[in-house]
């Protein structure tokens, strides 16, 4: 591996346990627009802006499908949820966002979702947004995920060039971006079926963000 200079985080399923809260507010706001979201359905979605998001849904379920009216209705079911019971973050999250900023790394989260809703999950998780030296979210990109784009804009405001740079994934689409881009690609499955063609081209695997720590580590 190249010596690594930075790392880019997704955030979705990758920093916090989110996917999950997804697909359950699919399910249950689904039944109240008459259609039937399942979790197969839900892994559509996963990783692309809303953009691409909305064109699935006009395509399965007509054009004059009210997106805006589900996904306004879907986060309000996700946030009462948040606001009860927290942000739930994925392991090793904190350990390695501490061992990062500690050893001088530069660090990025490049999420398709809204810059307010990158934000305010930080600010549940009690994470400082500063430790980050750039975010970017789907708003500041013309092409979502699996185009590289948002990583390759990410790791130019870095100024770190993508084989010097750790891309940290949970999705299909994350992942594809990241081999596109020629980074660093780093799989740690969430709820996203990761397919083989996929896993065959990533650069690791791992269980948990704490593995990182330890592959930086042995190339110190």
């Amino acid at each position: 591996m190249n010596i690594v200079k930075a790392v880019i985080f997704d955030m979705d399923g990758l920093m916090f346990d989110t996917e999950k809260l997804w697909e359950d507010a699919f399910y249950h706001i689904g039944k109240d627009f008459n259609v039937t979201l399942d979790a197969k359905f839900h892994m559509r979605t996963i990783g692309i802006t809303e953009k691409n998001i909305c064109a699935i849904f006009k395509k399965e379920f007509g054009q004059d499908f009210p997106f805006d009216e589900f996904l306004y209705k879907c986060r309000q079911y996700m946030d009462d949820i948040i606001k009860k019971g927290g942000l739930k973050q994925k392991k090793g999250l904190k350990e390695l966002l501490e061992y990062l900023h500690s050893n001088n790394y530069l660090i990025a989260i490049a999420s398709s979702s809204k810059r307010k809703r990158i934000l305010w999950y930080l600010e549940c998780a009690g994470i400082d947004k500063n430790i980050f030296q750039t975010i970017i979210s789907g708003e500041d990109v013309t092409n979502g995920k699996p185009n590289p784009e948002i990583f390759l804009k990410a790791s130019k405001l870095l100024k770190a060039i993508p084989k010097e740079t750790i891309v940290l994934e949970d999705s299909n689409n994350g992942l594809n971006a990241a081999i596109a881009g020629e980074f660093i690609s780093i799989a740690i499955p969430d709820i996203d079926i990761l397919k083989k063609e996929v896993l065959d081209k990533v650069d690791y695997k791992f269980e948990s963000l704490l593995d990182v720590i330890d592959l930086l580590k042995e190339g110190e």
